[in-house]
């Protein structure tokens, strides 16, 4: 299936699923809050149907191929931009499915101004989410890799994937990461959904639960979010080039 295709079935599940909708208008809006606070051109990468766009209008939403959605085709590991042009760098579930992080991360410095930064939303590892993602989701897993290697960590397919690289590369492996990249602080990073988004079923499986749940939904993620380490689905992560 081409990426464009398999944007029209998200495009679909997108309009059939409102509470799908409300999560990632959530997250959306986490990563307005994050971004650059002097302003300046804010880049998607992987921007999918440009949905960011509800709540960063001006936002530039590239895709790695021509899509109806996009504003251009942007390699996230050859970025088009100049040394120091760029205010922020956001990809929503698009990092793991990088084959190269590492080139990107390299490119993010390069492109990034002083106080640029990335805004990621990711799917994260933590045990239990591990085992859902290993019995029911269609992206692989695979934690036992080095995250910073020059090998491939993927095909290069559009929608190939290793769902662990957030959770190796800023999280369990962090130290590498900062040994390799001083020039990106890591800002913050934060460990969420541990119920909401299983339950919605995502762009693809059954809905557990009516979108008139999402007020309680909320309120169980704020009851259960000591346990996040435990549970969580899903992480932010917002890193800032030092000046």
């Amino acid at each position: 299936m081409t990426l464009v295709e398999t944007l029209r079935e998200h495009e679909r599940a997108w309009r059939a699923r409102p509470l799908v909708r409300a999560l990632y208008h959530e997250w959306f809006e986490l990563v307005a809050d994050r971004l650059d606070p002097e302003g300046g051109p804010t880049v998607e990468l992987g921007g999918g149907l440009g949905n960011l766009r509800e709540v960063v209008p001006d936002v530039v939403v590239t895709d790695v191929e021509e899509t109806p959605w996009s504003d251009a085709v942007v390699d996230a590991e050859h970025l088009p931009y100049a040394n120091a042009s760029v205010a922020n760098l956001v990809m929503v579930d698009v990092f793991h499915h990088l084959p190269h992080p590492t080139r990107f991360l390299d490119e993010a410095v390069r492109v990034l101004r002083p106080g640029g930064r990335v805004v990621l939303v990711e799917p994260f590892c933590s045990p239990l989410s591990t085992l859902a993602y290993r019995h029911l989701h269609h992206e692989d897993i695979n934690l036992e890799i080095d995250p910073f290697s020059d090998q491939p960590q993927s095909s290069g397919e559009a929608m190939d994937a290793n769902i662990a690289l957030p959770t190796l590369v800023f999280f369990t492996s962090v130290d590498g990461f900062r040994h390799r990249w001083p020039e990106l602080e890591i800002r913050e990073t934060r460990l969420m959904s541990l119920v909401a988004l299983p339950l919605s079923g995502g762009f693809s499986k059954r809905r557990l639960v009516p979108a008139v749940a999402l007020p309680a939904l909320r309120l169980l993620e704020r009851l259960l979010a000591p346990l996040a380490p435990i549970g969580a689905f899903r992480c932010l992560v917002v890193l800032e080039r030092r000046g």
